[in-house]
């Protein structure tokens, strides 16, 4: 019964539209620091398109980085149930979305079919961002795939990382230990320096360069976590 009306398109529109309510409520309710900024201003102000990966965890904190940047972000997101809720969730929010998955580690290709790999180079061409959790939906957690990074190789534009973290929030146990945020507290945005990935970088420079990135990551959220007060969460797989 349930899985039933969870397929309903109105159920997962009004799901979404909660959700994203949600989200600007905690938004605006959170005292939000963040470090790195500088690294972000640059690409923005190059006025060229960029990749901005985050873990899967942190989804719900995504649009405190909207601060009306002329790269619109355009969110991919998984062909799955729960990602049909994602879907409306971003819209709601005036972000746009791009239907496919992240690889796996070690995938070559970006779940979804070529389509969703031509869209978002198209969105990159058109000055805009492409935002990707390379963990989701379903893991290992806080594991980079080798998709976003030839992403970065086939479009030419960069990558950079954004981490958050808040004081006040629920943490689930579930594979990624996603983050419900809470509102009236503390934030912490962090982002990472941009990383290129030349049209001439092989497979074992790919390899080396998705080791370093998805470090990069995890220092970063830890570094966020420390900020607001809580443990390092750990990478599996």
């Amino acid at each position: 019964m349930l899985k039933r009306i969870m397929r309903s398109g109105i159920m997962q529109r009004v799901l979404g539209f909660l959700v994203a309510t949600y989200m600007v409520f905690v938004k605006y309710t959170t005292r939000w620091t963040v470090t790195g900024q500088k690294h972000v201003d640059e690409v923005i102000a190059g006025g060229n398109g960029f990749i901005v990966l985050t873990w899967h965890s942190r989804f719900l904190m995504l649009n405190a980085i909207d601060q009306g940047q002329p790269q619109k972000p355009h969110v991919l997101i998984s062909r799955s149930r729960d990602g049909a809720v994602v879907h409306y969730t971003a819209h709601a929010l005036g972000l746009k979305t791009i239907r496919g998955s992240s690889g796996k580690t070690g995938s070559e290709r970006v779940k979804g079919g070529s389509g969703a790999t031509k869209e978002m180079v198209r969105v990159l061409e058109r000055g805009d961002a492409v935002v990707i959790t390379p963990d989701g939906p379903r893991g290992p957690r806080q594991r980079l795939g080798e998709g976003p990074i030839r992403l970065a190789r086939l479009s030419g534009y960069p990558i950079i990382t954004c981490m958050f973290s808040v004081n006040n929030r629920k943490t689930f146990n579930s594979w990624d230990r996603f983050i419900l945020p809470l509102p009236f507290g503390r934030g912490q945005i962090t982002w990472s320096k941009t990383f290129h990935v030349p049209a001439d970088t092989d497979n074992e420079q790919i390899e080396t360069l998705r080791q370093t990135i998805e470090n990069e990551m995890n220092v970063r959220l830890a570094q966020a976590d420390g900020a607001t007060g809580h443990e390092r969460t750990r990478s599996v797989g």
